[in-house]
């Protein structure tokens, strides 16, 4: 420090108090950038929330469904035919 320039002093402090000023400043929009992502995500869950709650809201007043027929009974499969053929030999022979 030169006793005989105090301004000098002073102008070292200025640029000091200016450097961490920007960095405080750096940091603070980081955080902000941070936050508001992480305001967004929130939104977008809230938003996912209400839909499904009007979702289940819209069902639950719908009247319930008929119940569906009961099923067809199963048809038994045909045993498989060893000769297949021979069914068009013997109508073939009748005509």
């Amino acid at each position: 420090m030169n006793a005989s320039d105090p301004g000098a002093w002073l102008l070292d402090r200025i640029d000091t108090r200016d450097k961490a000023l920007t960095s405080q400043i750096e940091q603070t929009r980081d955080q902000i950038e941070e936050l508001a992502g992480r305001l967004r995500e929130l939104d977008q869950d809230l938003d996912h929330l209400r839909i499904t709650r009007k979702t289940l809201l819209v069902l639950a007043a719908e009247p319930d469904p008929a119940p569906l027929p009961p099923p067809a009974p199963a048809v038994p499969a045909l045993p498989a035919d060893p000769h297949p053929h021979d069914h068009y030999r013997s109508a073939l022979t009748r005509a």
